[in-house]
């Protein structure tokens, strides 16, 4: 039984997944009240299930990039669970998330999402059955320098509002957006890629475990 934990933006995604099924799953737009939200959220939902904390088998963890604040709290609370319970922790890039639940399509992708400040964290992926990969390196940009890299077919998929789906489809010819819920990050895509990783034995250091924050990404000041 293993709990999944992504705060990557000022969303909030948590799931329950006993590596057959999704038992339960939860996002919302928290914004800034990751802090008091996110620990009642998972009691909650492990009471409504009926699972014990000593039922738990492993923790999965969002890790960005995305917001310092948000991930923080996430890995903190994650690595709280991991270690009071003595669970197996296992770290996954939070735009794999978001790629790992598109269809497989014949052109690239561009994966990104909100970091603050006007910008957005994204990186762009091939499909090669039956998975997405990463094919270039995370940049952090704002959306006009993003949709200035398009100049040939490309999915768009991400947290984008009005104004920067409008700027994504001025790119018509070359960019495919995918519709709202597609651009959701599900916690349940997470749960599936942590068990996955859990059990071919690539558990990750939870001590040592950090997130990818956007100060290693750019040079630009973190929100």
């Amino acid at each position: 039984m293993l709990v999944a934990i992504d705060t990557s933006t000022q969303w909030i995604g948590i799931a329950l997944y006993d590596g057959t099924r999704v038992l339960a799953e939860h996002s919302w737009r928290s914004k800034n009240y990751h802090t008091i939200e996110l620990i009642p959220a998972i009691a909650d939902m492990l009471a409504k299930c009926q699972v014990r904390p000593n039922q738990l088998t492993g923790i999965g963890v969002a890790l960005g990039p995305g917001s310092f604040t948000g991930l923080r709290i996430g890995l903190s609370a994650a690595k709280g669970l991991a270690l009071g319970q003595n669970l197996p922790t296992a770290g996954v890039p939070s735009l794999d998330v978001l790629a790992a639940s598109q269809p497989g399509l014949r052109r690239p992708m561009i994966a990104l999402l909100e970091v603050g400040r006007g910008r957005y964290a994204w990186a762009r992926y091939r499909y090669k059955n039956p998975n997405w990969g990463q094919i270039s390196e995370i940049r952090v940009d704002d959306i006009k320098d993003i949709a200035a890299t398009i100049t040939s077919p490309v999915y768009v998929v991400g947290d984008m509002g009005a104004e920067e789906r409008q700027i994504m489809g001025r790119k018509w010819k070359t960019s495919q957006l995918a519709p709202a819920s597609q651009c959701v990050r599900r916690p349940s895509v997470l749960a599936e890629l942590a068990w996955n990783k859990l059990q071919v034995g690539h558990a990750d250091d939870v001590v040592s475990l950090s997130p990818i924050y956007v100060h290693t990404l750019s040079n630009l000041p973190e929100d």
